[in-house]
Parts: C-alpha cells; sequence; structure tokens
C-alpha cells in the first residue's frame, strides 16, 4: 500500500510540474503575442467584408406591434453602422492582422455584428411565433449569409425546413455551420445534424 501512495505521489507532483511549465509557456507566448501586436502599424481594412443589410429585401413594414417596430428600429440603425462578423478572433489577432490603430474601430464593428445576430434572431422567431413563416424565413436565411453563431438561430431555420420537408436546406445549413470559427459550432452541428 505505502509503495502505491509513494507512486501516486510522484506521478502527481510530474503532473503538477508539468502542467506549471505548460501554463508558463503559455503565458510567455501570449505575452509575446500582444507585445508584437502593439507594435504593428495601422493597415488598410476598407476592403474587409463588411455586412450590409438588405433593407430593400427584409420584411421592415408599417405596423402598429410595438415588437416589431422595435426591432425595426433597431436595425435600421444598425444599417447605417460599419459590421463585421470577427467572431473567434481575440484583440491580439486583430492587433496583428489589422495595427492597433485600427481596434478600437474594429471592436465597434463586431459589437455591431452581436447585437445583430441578437436581433435576426429575435425578429425571426417572432415572426414565426406569429405564424407568419415567409417573412421568418427571410430574416433567419440573412443572418445564415451573415454566419450568425447563435444557436438558436440555425435551430429554428433547420425546424421549419423540417416542416417544410426541405433537408437538402438542413444540409446547407450543416455546410454552413462547420465554416463557423465559433465556439458555439460543435453544438450547433449536432443539433443540425439530429434534426436532419
Amino acid at each position: 500500500m505505502l509503495i502505491i501512495i509513494l507512486a501516486f505521489t510522484i506521478w502527481l507532483r510530474f503532473m503538477i510540474r508539468k502542467s506549471d511549465r505548460n501554463n508558463r509557456r503559455n503565458m510567455e507566448q501570449f505575452w509575446e503575442k500582444e507585445t508584437e501586436s502593439n507594435h504593428v502599424r495601422k493597415k488598410d481594412i476598407s476592403n474587409l467584408d463588411y455586412i450590409k443589410i438588405p433593407m430593400d429585401t427584409l420584411p421592415i413594414t408599417e405596423t402598429p406591434d410595438t415588437t416589431l417596430l422595435s426591432i425595426h428600429k433597431t436595425i435600421t440603425d444598425l444599417s447605417k453602422k460599419p459590421i463585421l462578423n470577427l467572431t473567434g478572433l481575440s484583440n491580439t489577432e486583430l492587433k496583428l492582422r489589422y495595427g492597433v490603430a485600427n481596434l478600437t474601430f474594429l471592436s465597434e464593428c463586431d459589437a455591431n455584428f452581436t447585437l445583430l445576430a441578437r436581433t435576426l434572431y429575435q425578429w425571426g422567431s417572432y415572426l414565426y411565433q406569429e405564424g407568419n413563416i415567409e417573412d421568418a424565413l427571410k430574416v433567419l436565411e440573412f443572418g445564415i449569409t451573415c454566419k450568425t453563431d447563435v444557436a438558436k438561430h440555425y435551430h429554428l431555420l433547420a425546424t421549419i425546413y423540417k416542416n417544410m420537408n426541405n433537408s437538402n436546406k438542413i444540409t446547407q445549413l450543416i455546410e454552413v455551420a462547420q465554416s463557423l470559427s465559433s465556439l458555439s459550432k460543435d453544438s450547433i452541428l449536432k443539433d443540425l445534424e439530429a434534426l436532419q
């Protein structure tokens, strides 16, 4: 018994030291990257893949519905702002790619994208609950072209496709989800495959 305890203690100390070394190395690499990123000059970001909201094709109509009015206002306001899907990129990576001077602007673009993704899901879900499937599809499908990473967005759209007996569209959703660089990618794929 003493030998087992001794062997376990030695193994445990070895694993703790190994973990400490890995943590130190990761921290050093992070700070090296961070220091390097703070010296990258400003780069041209005019040709990035900015998201344009198609105000002429989205179902924005006059309505007494206060929920829809609020959503329409958010979408209209966002249509006048720069929007970029920068999901999966840390601030350090953004600075390394585009320069430290662009970080504030890029962060605003990313925040605009996050608001857009949440609002599109809210809008599509509300239209679906109200029985307006055609308009819900327009909104949710636009969200997919933006590569939203809202898992419920994919689930709802796949549910609509399933109810329409359109498994090809679910296959296309899976293809889009496979290209995501989001932490929710695996759970989205698992859900879509289960629905298919």
